[in-house]
């Protein structure tokens, strides 16, 4: 294994330890989010089946780009992108302005209802209106830059804590935000929306449409909804699914393998002994038109049968 892959597990096994399942590892946390360094350690070496040390969590920290843990008094703590309640400190003074990207629905409403947490404990405030652009292009699709006036925020009770690379801050409300115009190139995801994009004027290869927006934004927690979402990845939960859908598929093929014994009819009702019954009708076949006609109707019957799972099947995909 590379000394970067093994940086990339580290960190990604600290961001879901210590900002959403402490608990799966016995860590005991304090109020600010913070563990024993030696018992994290040791928990990412049962995690991770490797020997990791110390000074690998300080190289896993050192490598990224933005400050996302800190290591204080034999303490390791995250910053910011909690799923749970934690002390964010002493609030600090922010710039005029601060931004967060979002989709065009929780834009939307947050001209409504102004801006709130979402999943995560706090909102994620970006320090420059790309920066915020590139949380909305993750975002969604479709997405708006939200423009927050923080000095203004602050003297009507917002509290906005610095974490160096953004800041957190609980709900903001409507009076202190302006919604951008509504972009178009963010990127799109299977499972998330559907239609073609449109392009636009604008900058890049696509522009802007012009729409109201505003909602209620996850801003710190919905990274992709907001700030952190490049760290959601880091979170490796969805893989119980796979077993689930396999498991029905042998089910399946259980329920079907009694069927072929009874090989009069491909249907799985046809178990019991009276089935056998309908082939020897054949014989009116010779009779050439009163009786056939009864005949040829479970042919076209089959006909429409096949035609109708095709119909069904594409409706299902």
């Amino acid at each position: 294994m590379t000394q970067g892959t093994l940086t990339e597990r580290i960190t990604r096994s600290l961001a879901y330890m210590l900002r959403h399942r402490p608990e799966e590892f016995d860590l005991d946390l304090d109020g600010r989010g913070a563990g024993d360094l030696g018992e994290v350690v040791n928990a990412l070496c049962d995690r991770l089946g490797e020997d990791i040390e110390e000074s690998n969590v300080h190289e896993a920290l050192d490598a990224g780009g933005r400050s996302r843990y800190a290591i204080e008094d034999g303490r390791i703590r995250a910053l910011y992108g909690h799923s749970f309640p934690v002390d964010p400190g002493e609030s600090t003074e922010p710039p005029e302005f601060l931004y967060v990207g979002v989709g065009s629905r929780d834009a939307r409403r947050a001209e409504e209802d102004g801006l709130r947490g979402g999943r995560r404990a706090f909102l994620h405030l970006a320090l420059t209106y790309e920066e915020a652009q590139e949380m909305g292009r993750r975002a969604a699709p479709q997405y708006a830059v939200i423009k927050v006036h923080a000095a203004k925020a602050v003297e009507g009770g917002s509290k906005f804590y610095d974490r160096e690379a953004l800041f957190l801050a609980e709900d903001i409300g409507v009076d202190f935000i302006e919604v951008g115009e509504i972009h178009e190139d963010g990127i799109r995801r299977e499972g998330r929306g559907r239609g073609p994009r449109r392009g636009g004027s604008g900058r890049g290869d696509r522009g802007p449409r012009q729409r109201g927006g505003g909602t209620r934004v996850g801003g710190g927690g919905n990274r992709s909804e907001r700030a952190e979402q490049a760290v959601e990845p880091e979170e490796e939960q969805p893989r119980e699914e796979q077993p689930r859908e396999e498991q029905p598929r042998e089910e399946q093929a259980v329920e079907e393998a009694p069927p072929a014994p009874a090989s009069a009819s491909g249907f799985g009702t046809g178990m019991e002994s009276p089935e056998p019954e309908p082939e020897p009708e054949p014989e009116p076949e010779p009779e050439p038109e009163p009786e056939p006609e009864p005949e040829p109707e479970p042919e076209p019957a089959s006909d429409e049968s096949s035609d109708s799972g095709a119909g069904f099947g594409a409706g299902i995909l």
